[in-house]
C-alpha cells in the first residue's frame, strides 16, 4: 500500500536538537506519528466508503452493515447496478450524435451486432472509454460491418491505461504501401566483414523518448493490439525505394547500400480498426528522428500530403 505524503502546518510544533534515544519517543514524535495514522485512516476510510456505496452496501457506525434483510440489500444493489448500466448506455448513444460523419450509406446496422453493442457498453462508465464506444456507433451506422464482435469484446476488457498506451502508440504509428499500421524503431545492415569486425551497422530508436514505454509495448501486445514479436523486413537491395506516411507527412527513401533491413512492431488487425476513433497527437520530434535514423542508410525526400492524396514537397 502506498504512504501518503504528509503535508506540514503552519502550527506543527518546533523539534528541537536534544538527542533522543534509541527506542524512546518524545510526546511531539508520538502525537506526529499519531496525527499521520490518523490521516491515512480518514483517506482509506473515505475511499472505502465511497466503493462501498457504490456497491449499494450501507455501512452502520454500530455493526458495519445496516440491518435490512439480505434479500432487501441484494435488490437494492441489483436496482443500483441496472440504473449505473442504463446512465452508462444513453451516455454512450448521446455522445454517438456528436461523432456524426457528412456520409452515411444506405446499409442498416445489424441487428445482431447492436444487441452486442448495447450489452457491452452497459458497463463503460469511464468518460474516456464513453467517447471511444460512442464513436465507434457512430462509424457504424455511417457504414454497417467496420468494427467486429471480436474488437467490440476486446475493447470492453482493456483498461483506461491501455486505451492510453494505444493512442500513444498510434501518434508513432506509419503506414507503408502495404497500409498496415507500424512503428518503425531500428535499421539493420546485413553483416558484411566490415560489421562483423567493427560491431556497426544496427541503429535503434528509444520510443520512450517519445512517450511510449516497453511496458506500454507489452500491455499492447498482451491486449492483441500489437503484434507480439518485433518483425523486421525483407532485405532491400541498393536503389530499392520505399515510401512511408506519418503525421500527414511521406518519406521518400531509397536504399544507399545492399542488405538494408526496417525493424516495427506491427499493429493487429483489431489494433488497426481502433486507430482511425483515435485523436492523435503529432509527434514530431519522433518524426525527425526517423527521417534521421533512415538517412543513415537511405537517401530521405520529405512530402507533404495533401487532402487529394497526393504529395507537395516540404
Amino acid at each position: 500500500m502506498s504512504k501518503l505524503s504528509i503535508q506540514k502546518t503552519s502550527n506543527q510544533p518546533v523539534v528541537t536538537s536534544t538527542p533522543v534515544a534509541a527506542g524512546n519517543k518524545t510526546s511531539s514524535q508520538k502525537a506526529s506519528g499519531s496525527g499521520s495514522k490518523v490521516k491515512r485512516s480518514h483517506h482509506f476510510f473515505a475511499k472505502y466508503r465511497r466503493l462501498a456505496a457504490y456497491a449499494g452496501v450501507q455501512l452502520s457506525q454500530q455493526t458495519g452493515l445496516d440491518q435490512l434483510p439480505l434479500s432487501q440489500r441484494l435488490q437494492r444493489r441489483l436496482r443500483m447496478q441496472q440504473e449505473r448500466q442504463q446512465l452508462n448506455l444513453e451516455r454512450i448513444i448521446a455522445l454517438s450524435a456528436d461523432y456524426a460523419p457528412e456520409q452515411v450509406g444506405d446499409t442498416e446496422v445489424d441487428p445482431d451486432w447492436f444487441h452486442h453493442y448495447c450489452e457491452l457498453a452497459l458497463n463503460i462508465a469511464n468518460p474516456s472509454m464513453q467517447q471511444l464506444w460512442a464513436k465507434i456507433l457512430a462509424c457504424e451506422i455511417a457504414a454497417p460491418g467496420q468494427f467486429s464482435l471480436k474488437t467490440l469484446y476486446m475493447l470492453k476488457q482493456m483498461s483506461h491505461k491501455e486505451a492510453l498506451a494505444l493512442q500513444q502508440a498510434a501518434s508513432l504509428c506509419c503506414r507503408s504501401s502495404e497500409g498496415s499500421g507500424r512503428i518503425y524503431f531500428g535499421v539493420l545492415r546485413r553483416p558484411s566483414l566490415f560489421q562483423l569486425l567493427t560491431g556497426r551497422g544496427k541503429a535503434l530508436l528509444n520510443l520512450s523518448q517519445y512517450k511510449l514505454s516497453y511496458p506500454d509495448i507489452l500491455s499492447l501486445m498482451d491486449t492483441g493490439l500489437l503484434h507480439h514479436d518485433e518483425i523486421e523486413s525483407g532485405e532491400l537491395a541498393k536503389g530499392d525505394s520505399i515510401q512511408l506516411s506519418i503525421q500527414q507527412q511521406r518519406l521518400q527513401c531509397t536504399a544507399r547500400h545492399n542488405g538494408l533491413v526496417l525493424q516495427y512492431y506491427k499493429f493487429s488487425p483489431l489494433g488497426d480498426e481502433l486507430l482511425p476513433l483515435l485523436n492523435i497527437q503529432p509527434q514530431p520530434h519522433y518524426l525527425e528522428a526517423l527521417q534521421q535514423l533512415l538517412s543513415n542508410h537511405f537517401d530521405v525526400n520529405r512530402f507533404r500530403a495533401t487532402e487529394d492524396g497526393t504529395s507537395s514537397s516540404d
